[in-house]
C-alpha cells in the first residue's frame, strides 16, 4: 500500500523540480523565456501605458482634416506642444529602455529583488517623468483645441 502512494509521489516530486527552477541550468528554458520577452510591442516608456490618448499622434493624423478644422493659430501652438512633448520623451526613453534591459538580464541571471531595487526605483522615476510629459501634452493640447475638436479626436 505504501509503495502505491510513495512511488507516484516521488515521480511527481522529481518531475516538479525543473519547473521550480525554470531557466536555471536549463538553456532551452532560459532561451524560451528570453524569446518570449522579445515578442510583441516595444515596452512603453510611460507608467500608464493604456487609456491615455496620444494627442500629438491624433492631431498629426488629422492635421489638414476639415472635420477637425484647425486654425493656423492652433497649428502654431500645437507644433510647440508637439516639439516639447517629443523632446521630453526622447530625453528619457533611451534611459528607460537600457535600464529595463539591464533589469531583465539581471533577473534572468538570478539577481534578487534587493539587488535590483535601486534600479527599479530609478526606472519608476524615469517612467513617471515620461508620464508627466505625456499628461502635460494632453492638457496643453486640450487647452488649444475647442471642446468640439477634442471630442472629434478622442472619438476616432
Amino acid at each position: 500500500m505504501k509503495k502505491k502512494i510513495l512511488l507516484p509521489l516521488l515521480a511527481f516530486s522529481l518531475l516538479s523540480i525543473p519547473a521550480l527552477h525554470a531557466g536555471q541550468g536549463n538553456p532551452s528554458q532560459s532561451k524560451q523565456m528570453k524569446q518570449g520577452m522579445k515578442q510583441g510591442k516595444p515596452a512603453s516608456p510611460f507608467l500608464i501605458s493604456r487609456g491615455l490618448p496620444h494627442m500629438t499622434k491624433l492631431i498629426k493624423q488629422n492635421w489638414d482634416n476639415p472635420a477637425l478644422g484647425l486654425s493656423s493659430e492652433q497649428k502654431k501652438k500645437l507644433l510647440v506642444v508637439r516639439k516639447s512633448t517629443i523632446s521630453g520623451v526622447k530625453a528619457v526613453k533611451p534611459k528607460i529602455m537600457r535600464l529595463e534591459k539591464k533589469i531583465k538580464q539581471m533577473t534572468l541571471n538570478g539577481a534578487d529583488v534587493t539587488t535590483l531595487e535601486p534600479m527599479i526605483e530609478t526606472l519608476a522615476g524615469l517612467k513617471a517623468e515620461a508620464t508627466k510629459v505625456h499628461i502635460k501634452c494632453i492638457h496643453d493640447s486640450k487647452n488649444i483645441l475647442t471642446a468640439k475638436q477634442v471630442t472629434y479626436l478622442l472619438d476616432r
